[in-house]
């Protein structure tokens, strides 16, 4: 076997973290200290040296794109063919979920074929069955609901225990509880089931079934768990039963930790040692992002944070300049000071170089005015994902009802796209029918249409529907998923009704994308999963388009970026720390904005801008603001300050572009 260097390149702390073998092992991962490179040595290494087969390591992370780097860089250390790097458990904590449940989806009265709903679907669906039940809310609307029944799945909690939560002094008490049961029960119905259940049933699947849980502790060796800090409750009930039969390591920052609103448990990192008193703990505190400047302020603002096992970044490289902060007059004159600075700084390095980073998206607005009107080309992080695209969902929705006549979900969406003349009452007709036969939508349908009870056009257009879906279903056994998704959209009149969209163009481009991605695969269902739980396929929202453009984002979707040069903006109490994590979340919440801001901080490589304004408007409004207690934190030798250029008010001393940048 091909002798491979692991170490080369690695500090000590990491050397020690890749080489690690028995036991718990915890690396605390400081920002920009290379823990993607340990976690993929670490990895290659276990099956290189036979600590472990192909199908004995279990790898999750949280995102899509840090799995599908893991999986290149460990296929590309090792040299692995196609058919090798398929046999890897690498993947998110969903798509390892749900990749055990289709395996033994039986035992918990589910098809294989399982259908996973999105966070649209789950909210449609809650509609659609808050009418059915009468459960009509002014307080308790469908977003609400799902965003409450997905809280409850991440902590472990079902219907029956929501005596635990806030609810227990609430009359909803009975109410919501009976509702969150209907819900799962029309889920079962659907052959279906939510984010939450991924993880939530993979639990019930090994209560049910402790053999197949055995099996898979017996299987797996060693564990990998990357950014341990954001895992909620359900997630380490995971991770710590399967680890029950082989080595445990996981790699996170509790200083990084700022999604406790989605359940991320910071206990899970300061109580680890209580819960594995075997464990190691490594620290990587080297970085090789940021300038000294940078580690020493942000270093400084994170050191008043109480919960936290501590640690201190450090580099090699230089100083580096101090950070700059701005006191603007208001939100207009900051947007426009940072628009001055990204002028300044274009002259030596390119606009995707430079990142705007905001608390809440409600502060793109004044930065995209600001660029617009000197033609400064930007682009907003976290825009619409591809999957997300009304003509993409319309075709996978075809595709997913093909594969499974039972997708209700999927019917609903597109039995009347395009139009086929089916108002509410024909709609109702059909959801009627369906319940008489005790079957799906599309049964509903194929009764409706033998009964002939609608108007001709209506029952025509119908029939033709019913008659697609099964000649699509049929085909799906002797032909490729492509030219059923071909002929799904040409015989349905989708593709004829979409040259009649002013957006045709854009249109027809992405279901050629869609095709691509399609066209990769050889099995619909893995598809479909991927289609639910994958952020884009390849190459959908990374098409370069050749223009530079400034990055415009939250604090929260920065997570995990970095930039030469980063605008830190609106530090301004009640924005940062937001008004609700001071008012209501007390020490704890203030201490997640602190990590928030640190977050920010050390996205920065070069150069590093933070501003905050003496007046803000809300509700049309200008009001004074304070500048943020975390600006008082940052130690003063690391910053020189900048007061308002009043003249700027007046657009006086800023240059503006002769023509745009592209």
């Amino acid at each position: 076997m091909t002798s491979i260097d692991f170490l080369a390149d690695l500090n000590v702390p990491q050397q020690q973290a890749v080489m690690a073998s028995e036991g718990a092992l915890m690396v605390l991962a400081g920002a920009g200290s290379g823990k993607t490179r340990v976690l993929t040595r670490r990895l290659a290494r276990l099956l290189h040296q036979g600590e472990a087969g192909l199908g004995e390591i279990l790898a999750v992370t949280f995102t899509n794109k840090a799995a599908l780097e893991m999986r290149e860089r460990v296929a590309d250390l090792l040299n692995l063919d196609e058919e090798s790097t398929r046999r890897l458990w690498i993947g998110t904590f969903h798509g390892m979920g749900a990749r055990m449940l289709r395996a033994n989806a039986e035992v918990l009265g589910f098809d294989p074929n399982f259908t996973i709903l999105d966070t649209g679907e789950q909210q449609r669906l809650i509609k659609r069955l808050s009418e059915q039940k009468g459960f009509l809310d002014p307080y308790w609307s469908p977003k609400r609901l799902a965003m409450s029944i997905g809280r409850w799945k991440d902590d472990g909690l079902g219907p029956d225990d929501l005596g635990e939560t806030r609810l227990k002094a609430s009359r909803d008490l009975m109410r919501i509880s009976g509702f969150y049961t209907d819900y799962q029960d029309e889920l079962r119905r659907l052959n279906a089931m939510d984010f939450g259940d991924l993880l939530s049933n993979c639990l019930k699947l090994w209560d049910r079934a402790p053999e197949i849980l055995l099996g898979y502790q017996k299987r797996f060796r060693h564990l990998l768990v990357d950014e341990y800090q954001d895992a909620n409750k359900v997630q380490y009930d995971w991770m710590r039963r399967l680890a029950v039969g082989g080595a445990l390591c996981v790699v996170g920052d509790d200083d990084q930790l700022i999604y406790s609103w989605r359940g991320a448990r910071l206990e899970n990192i300061l109580k680890f040692e209580e819960d594995f008193p075997d464990a190691r703990v490594i620290r990587l505190e080297q970085n090789y992002r940021s300038t000294g400047n940078i580690l020493k302020a942000s270093g400084g603002l994170i050191d008043h944070n109480k919960g936290r096992k501590g640690k201190t970044l450090w580099t090699t490289g230089a100083e580096g300049a101090l950070l700059e902060t701005y006191v603007a007059e208001d939100g207009e004159d900051e947007a426009r000071h940072v628009t001055r600075e990204i002028l300044r700084q274009v002259a030596v390095r390119p606009l995707h170089d430079m990142a705007v980073l905001v608390r809440t998206s409600s502060q793109t607005r004044l930065f995209e005015q600001a660029f617009h009107e000197f033609n400064l080309p930007y682009r907003v992080s976290g825009g619409l994902r591809f999957m997300d695209r009304a003509e993409i969902k319309d075709a996978v929705c075809y595709l997913r009802l093909a594969h499974s006549f039972r997708d209700d979900l999927a019917c609903e969406r597109i039995i009347n796209v395009p139009s086929r003349k089916l108002g509410p009452k024909a709609l109702e007709e059909i959801q009627a029918a369906a319940v008489e036969v005790g079957g799906s939508w599309l049964d509903g349908a194929r009764l409706v249409v033998a009964r002939g009870g609608l108007g001709p056009t209506a029952l025509v257009k119908l029939r033709g529907f019913v008659q697609l879906m099964d000649e699509a279903h049929a085909m799906l056994e002797v032909v490729h998923p492509v030219e059923v998704l071909d002929k799904l959209l040409d015989d349905s009149g989708y593709m004829e009704a979409v040259e009649l969209d002013e957006r045709r163009h854009d249109i027809r481009e992405n279901l050629r994308e869609l095709r691509v991605f399609l066209s990769q695969v050889d099995d619909l269902g893995g598809f479909l999963e991927r289609a639910s739980l994958e952020s884009d396929p390849p190459g959908s929202e990374r098409r370069d388009d050749g223009v530079s453009r400034v990055v415009i984002s939250t604090l929260h979707a920065a997570k995990g970026l970095e930039f030469p040069v980063v605008f830190l903006v609106g530090l301004e109490e009640g924005l940062l720390p937001h008004k609700m994590a001071v008012e209501e979340g007390g020490a704890a919440a203030v201490e997640e904005e602190r990590r928030l801001t640190y977050v920010g901080m050390t996205r920065a490589k070069e150069k590093l801008f933070l501003s905050h304004a003496r007046m803000r408007r809300t509700y049309q409004r200008l009001e004074p603001a304070m500048a943020s207690r975390f600006l008082k934190e940052i130690p003063a030798e690391t910053v020189k300050k900048r007061e308002t250029v009043m003249t700027a008010r007046r657009g006086v001393g800023i240059p503006r572009p002769r023509r745009p940048f592209y």
